[in-house]
């Protein structure tokens, strides 16, 4: 429930925000999750039996992702909001997701956000001190939002500038349309020819939209109207043939700004969602085009920088393995070489230890020798059976020591070291 505010700072009753359920109830009626709404081809604002379902779906979803807090302009929130927003109207309404159904989206989502915030201020400026109006909380506001909403409100210098040039700017407005919440696009279609589609040009939309039973909303608007259409007879008798829309659209933008002395670029007399082309338009189109276009470049590249990364992280873990394995290798050649080295140690040790045994045996067999040959001499020597003129039979000591010495040298031929 939300209260609205009479003179004197009194409360009164009043409808409680309930956006969004009319669209609910036609999701649950249809049996389908989604609902279907058309942009209009000309004016490019909502148009049929859902336009204002759409449009409340806007707000709801709005309302829930956009922030308050921190944010001063519509550039402060993050383009990922902004996708976020559009992801959800898709995934709630018949609508393909292009370039094109983001900026309606947002579009509108824009222009509801301002509302709001408008509305928020004028619910500040209904209460003189700030304890009154942290006692009268927006329903759909927590009380720290509606607090940074109070403290921006009342010292941004910023906002206070912008909030009176477009007060300032509303009472220099001459001339006012009579259709309330209804879009320009939804009057367009209603009034449409049914047989061949054919909406209203831009002249007898502005009758439209600021007459009520052939009575003007007021004089500028009247006069507005009346020069636009002086204009087009003048054209069409010197041409001698109908005006283009085109055409007819230009002649009622130069009667506007003439008749009213408005210096904007703005298109007049077909509200916020119009598709009417200005060369700022134009221009902003192709910035974005282009903006667009870099921003595919730019995730190609970053693609394309991933894929290098990648590539060279696979290249270093190779590398790294490559490594590995050599080091691996490496550390088993050593391990290799280590061991037939001690081999080798091993091999002249016992080598040396055989040399070493045969030399003792050489040295005990040549002593054995030695002392046989002297045992052998002093028995011939003192043998009493001896026949005078035999020859002896026992082998010389010389003999034997030349044995020996020839059996060394055979041990030492044999010596591989040798």
């Amino acid at each position: 429930m939300i209260w609205a505010v009479e003179a004197g700072g009194q409360k009164k009753k009043g409808r409680g925000v309930l956006k969004g359920f009319k669209a609910s109830k036609k999701r649950f009626a249809n049996g389908s999750a989604k609902l279907n709404i058309t942009f209009s081809e000309k004016l490019g604002g909502t148009v049929g039996m859902n336009y204002r379902s759409f449009k409340d779906d806007v707000v709801v979803i709005m309302k829930r992702k956009l922030p308050l807090i921190g944010v001063r302009t519509w550039s402060d929130i993050h383009p990922t909001i902004h996708r976020l927003i559009v992801a959800d109207i898709i995934d709630r309404w018949d609508l393909e997701d292009t370039p094109e159904t983001e900026e309606k989206v947002l579009k509108i989502a824009k222009e509801r956000y301002r509302g709001w915030r408008s509305t928020l201020s004028s619910t500040y400026k209904a209460y003189k001190t700030d304890a009154a109006r942290l006692a009268n909380l927006p329903e759909d506001l927590q009380p720290e939002e509606w607090e940074w909403m109070i403290e921006y409100f009342g010292i941004d210098s910023k906002f206070q500038e912008h909030s009176q040039k477009n007060a300032d700017n509303r009472k220099k407005q001459k001339t006012k349309h009579i259709i309330g919440t209804k879009s320009y696009s939804q009057v367009s279609f209603e009034k449409r020819n049914l047989e061949t589609g054919e909406e209203p040009d831009c002249i007898a939309l502005w009758e439209l939209t600021h007459t009520n039973n052939g009575t003007w909303s007021n004089t500028d608007s009247q006069k507005v109207y009346d020069q636009a259409l002086e204009e087009v007879k003048n054209k069409e008798a010197e041409t001698k043939g109908p005006l283009s829309s085109e055409q007819k659209n230009n002649v009622f933008q130069t009667a506007y700004k003439d008749t009213l002395e408005c210096k904007s670029s703005q298109p007049r007399g077909y509200g916020y969602m119009d598709k009417t082309s200005t060369g700022s338009k134009k221009f902003r189109i192709q910035i974005e085009e282009q903006a667009r276009a870099t921003a595919a470049t730019q995730e190609r590249n970053s693609q394309l920088s991933q894929q290098v990364n990648d590539l060279e992280d696979q290249l270093q873990a190779e590398r790294a393995n490559t490594q590995e394995r050599i080091n691996l290798e490496r550390a088993e050649r050593e391990q290799l070489e280590e061991r037939l080295k001690e081999e080798r140690v091993e091999r002249e040790r016992l080598l040396q230890e055989e040399r070493t045994s045969r030399l003792e045996f050489e040295k005990n067999m040549m002593a054995k020798f030695v002392e046989l040959s002297k045992q052998i001499e002093t028995q011939q020597t003192s043998s009493p059976n001896k026949t005078p003129g035999s020859r002896p039979t026992a082998i010389s000591s010389n003999a034997l020591i030349q044995a020996a010495a020839r059996q060394s040298r055979m041990y030492k031929a044999m010596d591989p070291k040798n």
